[in-house]
């Protein structure tokens, strides 16, 4: 295990304030597009990647959660 290691949740800021689920669902197809091309073997494209990928889906998690009314 890398004791350097930085989690990506280190960097959330907050709960998302999520768009419709169907916005929500939209952008993360977009985002799983974007990041198709990314080069495995590039740090910065991972990393990139990761991130963009891990915002997009809390904020559809968000958008799940809210359609349902829970974390009310």
């Amino acid at each position: 295990m890398n004791t350097n290691a930085t989690p990506l949740s280190t960097y959330d800021s907050g709960d998302p304030t999520p768009a419709s689920v169907s916005a929500e669902l939209r952008m993360a197809a977009e985002i799983l597009d974007e990041t198709a091309t990314a080069d495995i073997h590039s740090d910065s494209d991972m990393i990139r990647s990761a991130v963009a990928l891990r915002m997009r889906m809390r904020a559809l998690v968000a958008a799940i959660d809210a359609e349902r009314g829970e974390g009310q």
